[in-house]
């Protein structure tokens, strides 16, 4: 005999196809309906995630959250997730991930006196292979969930141990789809609810209740429940909730299957659909993460406003987690303003970064000397190029170390076209280390302090050559092909694919199969727009119908990688642009960069997640991408496939005909900047490309300490 543990919850998406206003109202109205029922059924219990839901109830109807509290003490109503939201489980830090964690067990904590134990993400679109350590160091030990389904992931059973990379476990269940039923009669659903369980297990879960626009069981299923106990052959069903039914397996936890694996595919379109959300939230969790660390290593110049202001905008960052805003699957209206609002979390970051780092060095500040402050704000060591715009610089700059050292320095190309003027140069900094250079010009010249002479030339600067077909130095070259360049062993070409599917890509399943319909046309020579001694960089064009790219490789002297530099306006409608590297040599190692750290993946042409970039290798050959802004990857034998940009329609869902509503915005027209680092050497290690990633993530603070 089984017992079915019917859980009572109400899927409720704060945004989707509706607006955040309209989430809050669905909230109140959803809390009121499960507290009427508790109060009509005594049998019944009811289950709820997100301290988001809670806070909106406490805020608006304090009576209605008292109701709440009080079903709480009585183990009524069941907290359980212990996050802000139901969170994307792909794409978002680690930090992000424990500071879910932390805000929402700890707003359940001070509203209830107890933190969730069962983590809860039933319909977000996968979940990261470091889930289980990050959600046991947060107190939790099981885990309810629903994508990937069994069509797309076998599974050994339904109830499992999920281990981390690292290590550490979760007991976890998928649920027997849906979390969120509109019917009545569920004796279909309880019998299906019995499948799939491992041997020896007499327990499982059965989910009901009106969802997704909230709602919550009715009075029609709490009714047939009470009145259907044993109705379905082989089964005891009773009202539950998740900590019960974990609690229950308990004893059988040594003997349940084991998977060690991240819990992929469902939705691949989701993993780079709708970029402005994705590269907004990318930013300001860098932002916030350095703004936080700032104040952590220059305590003595933090006020308390600015730490509220990064714990309140840390907040709005955790809700636009949400996974259909970040899976980008709202309305047009409600995407816009997720990212509008993580933008602004951007630039509040930066203000603070800003306030407490100037505070910091104010008493560095020398009127008649040009001074340039570094700060490296992370716990890890930074070695990497900085590109700093000094106002004022000199004709010929010449930067001084703290003991008057030389330290090489070229002028680039600006972010601006009028007047000001960028240098790029070389520092090593260690963690929390603060350094000021100084900035003069040569002999004869005006530049505030006393000139210097011309710094020696960089080492390996002589083999560094730039013509309008080859760029190169003593370790790499690039050469200009007519549809793409040729990095080392290795080619780089942007390629448009056919994409019929929805915003989901629910019929790609796990790979796009979408024909190349072309790739970018590049212009027959590139053009050197930076020379040495540090640097060299060819600029050149491409286009496909109406979309267009500039592209800037950038090669350093003695370094064994490029910089590159796409700049693309995107105008095409149902179709993705993929950026493709091929190499001459079948792959068969390969290892991303996921949300956790790095980790081992198969090379089998799927689409996944990225959350920083990927290393591959084969006989003699390998290749590292450091590419924190790209979102999506697959890999097959020949070489790999960066997704950079879809456009289908917004929230377009099948069997919906794409050509309902053609006047329906598209995802993700207009302009978008990719920035890559590409290692394409034998040489390439995995422990490299994390460094690369958190340098291009989180650089130095520089600024000009001038008065």
């Amino acid at each position: 005999m089984v017992t079915v543990h019917m859980i009572g919850n109400a899927h409720l998406d704060p945004v989707w196809l509706w607006r955040k206003c309209d989430g809050v109202d669905t909230a109140l109205a959803t809390a009121r309906s499960a507290c009427d029922r508790l109060d009509e059924y005594a049998p019944f219990v009811f289950t709820c995630s997100a301290s988001w839901f809670h806070e909106t109830v406490e805020r608006i109807d304090p009576e209605l959250f008292e109701r709440i509290r009080r079903f709480v003490q009585a183990g009524r109503w069941q907290i359980v997730g212990g996050m802000v939201i139901q969170p994307d489980c792909n794409l978002p830090s680690a930090e992000s991930f424990a500071r879910q964690l932390a805000v929402g067990q700890g707003y359940f904590r001070d509203r209830f006196g107890r933190a969730a134990t069962v983590g809860y993400n039933v319909d977000s679109f996968g979940h990261t292979a470091y889930l289980p350590g990050m959600l046991r160091a947060a107190g939790i030990d099981s885990y309810c969930f629903m994508r990937p389904g069994p069509q797309e992931k076998k599974l050994p059973a339904r109830l499992f141990r999920w281990r981390s990379p690292d290590g550490q476990e979760v007991t976890a269940f998928r649920i027997k789809d849906p979390y969120c039923t509109w019917f009545d009669d569920m004796t279909d659903h309880v019998r299906e609810c019995l499948s799939d369980l491992p041997a020896g297990i007499e327990q499982t879960m059965c989910f009901y209740g009106v969802g997704d626009h909230g709602g919550g069981p009715t009075k029609r299923q709490i009714e047939w429940i009470a009145a259907h106990a044993d109705a379905v052959e082989g089964a005891r069903v009773v009202f539950s909730h998740p900590r019960a039914f974990f609690d229950a397996v308990a004893p059988h936890r040594d003997a349940l299957p084991v998977v060690a694996d991240e819990l992929q595919h469902h939705a691949v379109g989701c993993y780079s659909v709708e970029r402005r959300i994705k590269l907004a939230m990318r930013r300001a969790e860098a932002a916030l993460a350095q703004a936080a660390a700032a104040m952590e290593a220059l305590p003595g110049h933090v006020r308390d406003e600015e730490r509220a202001c990064i714990e309140k905008d840390w907040r709005g960052v955790l809700f636009n987690q949400f996974h259909d805003i970040l899976g980008g699957t709202c309305i047009d209206a409600s995407s816009r303003r997720a990212a509008g609002e993580m933008l602004g979390a951007e630039a509040a970051a930066d203000g603070v970064l800003t306030a407490v780092t100037r505070r910091a060095f104010r008493d560095r500040a020398v009127p008649t000397e040009h001074r340039v402050a570094l700060f490296n704000a992370s716990d890890a060591p930074f070695d990497g190029w900085v590109e700093h715009e000094p106002w004022g610089m000199p004709q010929e700059p010449v930067l001084s170390d703290p003991a008057g050292g030389p330290v090489p320095c070229q002028i680039v190309p600006s972010a601006s076209m009028t007047g000001v003027r960028r240098i790029v140069f070389r520092q090593a900094l260690a963690p929390r280390e603060q350094r000021v250079l100084v900035l003069t010009g040569r002999a004869g010249q005006a530049g505030g302090a006393a000139a210097q002479p011309a710094p020696a030339p960089a080492a390996g600067a002589a083999e560094l050559k730039a013509s309008s077909i080859v760029l190169s130095n003593a370790r790499v070259k690039a050469t200009m092909l007519a549809d793409g360049v040729e990095l080392g062993d290795w080619t780089l070409r942007l390629n448009v694919h056919d994409d019929p599917t929805d915003t989901w890509s629910h019929s790609a399943v796990n790979r796009f199969r979408g024909a190349r319909l072309g790739g970018m046309s590049w212009s027959a020579e590139a053009e050197p727009v930076e020379t040495g001694p540090l640097r060299a960089a060819l600029r050149f064009a491409g286009r496909y119908d109406v979309s267009r790219v500039w592209a800037r490789v950038m090669l350093c002297a003695g370094e064994p990688m490029f910089r590159v530099r796409l700049r693309v306006v995107w105008g095409q409608v149902r179709q993705m642009l993929r950026l493709r590297l091929e190499g001459r040599a079948l792959l068969d190692h390969r290892t991303d960069l996921v949300s956790g750290g790095p980790f081992r993946r198969p090379i089998d042409g799927l689409e996944y997640p990225l959350g920083g970039g990927l290393w591959v290798a084969g006989r003699d050959t390998a290749l590292a991408v450091a590419a924190p802004e790209v979102l999506a990857a697959a890999v097959d034998e020949l070489g790999v496939t960066l997704t950079l940009l879809r456009s289908p329609y917004a929230a377009h869902h099948d069997p919906t005909p794409a050509d309902a509503c053609p006047d329906q915005p598209v995802t993700d027209q207009g302009a978008h900047e990719f920035e890559l680092a590409i290692w394409p050497r034998p040489d390439a290690q995995p422990g490299g490309l994390e460094r690369l990633a958190r340098a291009m993530r989180t650089p130095l603070v520089v600024w000009d300490l001038t008065g």
